[in-house]
């Protein structure tokens, strides 16, 4: 029965996450662009629930996120999941041979997961021309260092949290 209700929680906590992102896509996300960049909360997530949860997890987080946010984009149906099932696999996997106990190294790790993203988003549904290389330093470089940025002072705000609750539970026990 523990099973079950563990797994009905992390249903309900991976619904309540893609609802959340998906309303900060659609209407909070141009508030805090920075003349015109944007940090994408959608990696910032998956990097995280990747490191914490594993590969498994990772895909079908990226799965699900890359094909709600394809919906806005219908031409690249799909292609964005592909590509978010990549990132989630592959931060998941390598989570154990990476040094994660910095907030730079963590911040490190969703850089290269958004240039990654965004590299192989644009390979496969625009492939290489020269508005790639452009796309590429004036918005995939900046976003990912804006992305960066925010995820490491994501992850230091839950780092609080973690450490608050140990706390908590220590003293009660």
């Amino acid at each position: 029965m523990l099973w079950a209700t563990t797994g009905f929680s992390k249903i309900l906590s991976g619904a309540g996450i893609l609802f959340l992102l998906i309303l900060f896509q659609s209407f909070l996300s141009e508030m805090v662009s920075i003349m015109g960049i944007r940090f994408d909360l959608a990696i910032i997530i998956l990097v995280y629930l990747s490191l914490t949860q594993g590969p498994t997890y990772g895909v079908i987080f990226g799965f699900l996120i890359g094909l709600l946010l394809d919906v806005f984009t219908p031409q690249t149906l799909g292609w964005g999941a592909l590509v978010k099932c990549l990132i989630g696999f592959a931060v998941g996997s390598f989570k154990d041979k990476l040094y994660l106990e910095s907030l730079y190294s963590k911040g490190g790790v969703i850089f290269f997961a958004l240039i990654s993203n965004d590299l192989l988003y644009y390979i496969f549904t625009q492939g290489v021309n020269g508005s790639t290389f452009r796309t590429w330093t004036n918005y995939t470089l900046p976003s990912a260092f804006y992305t960066a940025l925010v995820g490491m002072l994501i992850f230091f705000g839950l780092s609080r949290v973690h450490l608050k609750r140990s706390n908590v539970e220590k003293v009660s026990a």
